[in-house]
């Protein structure tokens, strides 16, 4: 009859201790074996069939072993992932005397844009001030923000590429990247800074209202055969357009006082 296992020298009897690091260490290459172990002795209790015990042992072979987990730092020096606070308890910014001059508010209607972008993109029309250009890093943008870097990068290419924003990397005299130069676009600044757009606005105002001079909400005329208007007063001798120097003429037949030189007859 074969040994059942290891033997103490000269004694003969199964050395247990070594039995049992050989068990273990057949676990370890195979770390299936107790779940297949599990299911057919199920099977030997009756509680599963063979198909079922069949298809089970194939499950578990065909599995991937897990991967070990990172073992997580401790300590006091080790690096923590920032504490989430709630948006109300969050500090209030600092006072500040930057203001954005006068922008179109297209790409504040614009659904395309997060909310952040949005913020961002006023930001930015502060920072160009007169102009249209400025300069800054991501890293500086994400602290006025108080956002993340990466989030500014997505922030700013949201902006680009709807056409709000155009941006180039700054470089140094050796080639070194610096930050960005960001500059907006016709679609954030007002109509008026514009001649095209300033006037297509005067063209339909024109078309849409005729011009209403010396408006004072107490009358109710009619104008050159038009609609009855609110607010006009009809140009006479009584509301003194003489003395204005808007209607002032100088030709050959008025002086400069608006009265007529009598020629010789």
């Amino acid at each position: 009859m074969a040994s059942a296992g290891p033997a103490h020298e000269g004694t003969g009897e199964p050395d247990l201790f070594a039995i049992e690091v050989a068990e273990t260490a057949r676990r370890q290459a195979a770390p299936s074996f107790e779940a297949k172990a599990a299911i057919w002795r199920e099977f030997r209790e009756g509680l599963i069939s063979f198909a079922e015990a069949q298809r089970r042992s194939a499950k578990i072979g065909a599995l991937q072993p897990e991967k070990p987990q990172r073992p997580i730092a401790s300590g006091k020096g080790a690096p923590r992932p920032p504490v989430a606070r709630p948006r109300h308890s969050r500090p209030a910014p600092n006072a500040s005397r930057q203001y954005a001059n006068p922008m179109a508010t297209t790409a504040l209607r614009d659904d395309r844009l997060t909310p952040g972008a949005r913020a961002l993109l006023v930001v930015l029309r502060a920072r160009c001030g007169k102009g249209r250009r400025t300069e800054a890093a991501k890293g500086t943008l994400a602290a006025i923000m108080s956002r993340s870097t990466r989030t500014i990068r997505r922030y700013l290419g949201d902006l680009e590429r709807f056409g709000y924003i155009v941006t180039e990397i700054r470089r140094t005299a050796r080639g070194f990247h610096t930050g960005l130069v960001i500059e907006i676009t016709e679609a954030v600044m007002p109509f008026f800074t514009e001649p095209k757009g300033l006037a297509r606005w005067l063209g339909e105002s024109a078309l849409a209202k005729p011009f209403l001079p010396f408006a004072t909400g107490s009358r109710t005329v009619r104008v050159a055969g038009l609609r009855d208007e609110k607010g006009m007063t009809v140009l006479s001798s009584k509301n003194q357009t003489d003395n204005d120097s808007s209607y002032r003429f100088q030709n050959a037949h008025e002086n400069y006082h608006g009265a007529a030189l009598i020629g010789p007859s």
